[in-house]
């Protein structure tokens, strides 16, 4: 913590008030992951109201996806009892957040949220006769009550959000996360926004590759490569290796044609024990060479709730680059991330901005690999998503956008305001900052 800042600064913010509103989105067609297909999810928006140090006021809105399947996969009870248990946290979240009484910065305000977390789950667990609510879950809940803080602090400062990530306008460095963040600030880490953002097209575990294996209504691989012009794949793995060696090996033949310098990601969903994984790449550089080299990184191979052997993990990702995605859900995680054998950390704007900037300072500093994903966002959060791209300090350039194949109906708000987000051309979505808050342009009710 910088023990020379002042204390208090004219842009910090209180929240005077506070609303939450809540949105269904079906996937059509699902979205299978791990062999369980995800058919729906809700959206959420936090709204608050704020008034600056200085007497300015402003509203802000954060926005946020809670992915039960992702965050919550097993339980008691069952995905419309998680779903309403998650809301009931965002309502929570936000009431607090509502209720605390200084001022302060957006991670001031966030902190004791955050750090109370666990608390706060193990609550909401009692009332709602389970056992225990994931972290990852909470920080799904947290997300968009924290994006609302950002969003609120830069309209009512008159100021664009990153440039705000100095000395000049927090309170603390971020040394109380560890001494790589002794007189670090986000600001210090991130780029120029980029106005050209790849999009990684999600293949999901039996999407079709050509148009003779596609049913009634649904697009194959085949014409999304040649309507939109994606260059980068992330596969979903089924955790059988001789089944996702050939499937991999079809992808490349299909796609590969289609888009020279194709690039692959590889997400087994925690499908994997290590040694078969390896066994998998000694398959691939054997059989598929030629998909061994477009590979860029793997997600999250082994369980969340394992900690897979330090030295097996390495192997790993001394040939392609091993990320933590489920995993992480703890930024103390990230001190011990290269020790473990991981080399990097996958950030998600649902998880919220304060988590995201934290993370890309702190991942940067230790030199580790980042990649960002989007949860399938929506409308708003989609907007976030993209804007945290654009500015992130990110190993590889893709950006995931799921919704436009899953819900595109979704973002019929989004394309009628900023449509160059929406529609891909050249495998590319436009990004053109201007204005203020998280999606940097003026607000809508």
């Amino acid at each position: 913590m910088d023990e020379q800042a002042p204390q208090g600064r004219s842009s910090d913010i209180r929240v005077t008030e506070a609303e939450v509103r809540f949105r269904d989105v079906a996937l059509e067609p699902p979205f299978v992951i791990s062999g369980r297909p995800m058919t729906h999810f809700t959206a959420v928006t936090v709204h608050v109201e704020v008034v600056s140090r200085s007497g300015r006021t402003a509203t802000g809105v954060g926005a946020g996806i809670l992915s039960v399947p992702w965050s919550w996969p097993r339980s008691g009870i069952d995905l419309g009892a998680r779903d309403q248990v998650l809301r009931g946290l965002v309502s929570e979240l936000a009431a607090r957040a509502a209720a605390a009484p200084g001022f302060g910065d957006p991670f001031v305000l966030w902190h004791p949220l955050y750090e109370q977390l666990d608390a706060t789950l193990a609550e909401a667990a009692r009332s709602a006769g389970v056992e225990s609510i994931p972290r990852l879950a909470g920080l799904l809940a947290l997300g968009p009550v924290d994006n609302a803080l950002h969003d609120a602090w830069s309209r009512a400062a008159g100021i664009s959000l990153t440039s705000m990530y100095t000395k000049e306008h927090l309170r603390e460095d971020l040394s109380r996360h560890g001494a790589l963040g002794v007189g670090l600030y986000p600001a210090d880490t991130l780029r120029r926004p980029r106005r050209a953002l790849p999009v990684q097209h999600a293949l999901g575990v039996g999407d079709p590759l050509t148009a003779g294996a596609a049913g009634p209504g649904v697009r194959d691989l085949e014409d999304w490569i040649r309507a939109d012009g994606v260059h980068h794949l992330k596969l979903k793995l089924t955790g059988d290796a001789r089944a996702d060696l050939e499937h991999l090996r079809a992808v490349h033949r299909v796609a590969a044609p289609l888009r020279p310098g194709l690039r692959l990601s590889l997400d087994p969903n925690e499908s994997y024990a290590l040694p078969a994984l390896s066994g998998l790449l000694d398959a691939l550089a054997r059989e598929g060479p030629e998909v061994v080299s477009a590979i860029d990184y793997l997600e999250q191979p082994t369980p969340r709730d394992e900690e897979p052997d330090p030295d097996q993990l390495r192997r790993v990702s001394a040939r392609i680059p091993v990320l933590l995605d489920e995993g992480y859900s703890r930024l103390s995680q990230l001190a011990t991330l290269a020790e473990q054998g991981w080399s990097g950390v996958v950030i998600k704007a649902a998880k919220g901005q304060s988590h995201a900037m934290i993370t890309q300072a702190l991942a940067s500093a230790a030199d580790l690999h980042i990649a960002v994903q989007d949860l399938t966002a929506v409308d708003l959060a989609l907007e976030h998503s993209l804007g945290l791209a654009a500015v992130l300090p990110v190993s590889w350039p893709g950006v995931e956008y799921n919704s436009r194949q899953y819900a595109p109906g979704a973002n019929a708000e989004l394309a009628a305001r900023r449509p160059e987000a929406v529609i891909v051309q050249d495998g590319h979505v436009a990004w053109h900052p201007r204005g203020l808050g998280l999606t940097a342009l003026p607000h809508r009710a």
